[in-house]
């Protein structure tokens, strides 16, 4: 007899994206314009469009960027494209492959199959769980570096957040790049010092952090006009336009900006 699949984590979010895509796809249509016309305006592939309005997730890049293509699809359709593309949450990755095919459970003796079941079936409660809550569980940040600290919390839970922050800028040694970030918004970011991944998640409004490093700090976002920093001390401003991906790299002596 055989064994029903485990089901699919990122369902929710499938049928997220298939909602939006029928609504762009029923727009499109009425106004009586092509993929390639509609293409030629957001310069989006035509299949990454066809792919937007079929649901098809496995065909698109990862969730971070499909928001930013929902939001320049619906521009493009004279829609609100911004507000499209907040219905779409980014949803955190899971490996999709079926306990079946894997080597265990066609060499383990049959009596074991309904324990593996119903430990795949809590993994995946334990991420429904995850999902509905807020913050906290999705911003969880990497321990400090018992060798040599690299990037130190800013944010407390106290009535005045500069206070702490005034004395974790006085106990740090002085390192030739620091940059200060504060969250306006929620956005994904990658966080690399000195060539190590140092944060990788998500972080919310509010969530204050300081980047050190000697060489090369490279920050990439995925909201870049939610995301406030301060290179060494300079003016506060913001990495980028609202919505939009991007990727700055800062140096000792000078900031190189690349614009993905």
């Amino acid at each position: 007899m055989k064994t029903k699949d485990v089901v699919d984590s990122n369902a929710l979010y499938r049928e997220q994206l298939l909602e939006l895509g029928t609504l762009l796809q029923t727009a499109r249509q009425q106004q009586r314009q092509t993929l390639e016309a509609v293409a030629s305006l957001t310069l989006i592939r035509p299949s990454l469009l066809a792919a937007i309005e079929q649901g098809d997730l496995d065909s698109l890049p990862e969730p971070v960027y499909i928001r930013g293509l929902i939001r320049r699809y619906g521009d493009a359709l004279h829609l609100d494209g911004e507000t499209l593309a907040s219905q779409f949450f980014t949803p955190l990755r899971v490996q999709r492959h079926s306990w079946q095919e894997s080597p265990a459970a066609q060499l383990r003796p049959l009596h074991l199959y309904a324990a593996y079941f119903i430990v795949l079936l809590t993994a995946v409660s334990g991420l429904s769980y995850l999902l509905k809550r807020t913050a906290p569980e999705a911003t969880l940040l990497p321990p400090l570096n018992p060798l040599g600290s690299v990037e130190t919390p800013l944010a407390t839970t106290g009535a005045n957040p500069l206070a702490p922050v005034a004395e974790a800028e006085a106990s740090l040694p002085q390192s030739p790049i620091e940059v200060k970030m504060t969250l306006t918004a929620q956005s994904w970011l990658r966080i690399t010092s000195d060539g190590n991944t140092k944060f990788e998640g998500i972080m919310q409004p509010g969530d204050t952090r300081l980047w050190t490093a000697d060489k090369a700090l490279t920050i990439r976002a995925g909201n870049a006009g939610g995301v406030i920093v301060s290179f060494n001390n300079s003016e506060a401003e913001a990495l980028g336009q609202p919505g939009m991906v991007k990727e700055v790299t800062y140096s000792p002596d000078k900031m190189l900006s690349l614009v993905q």
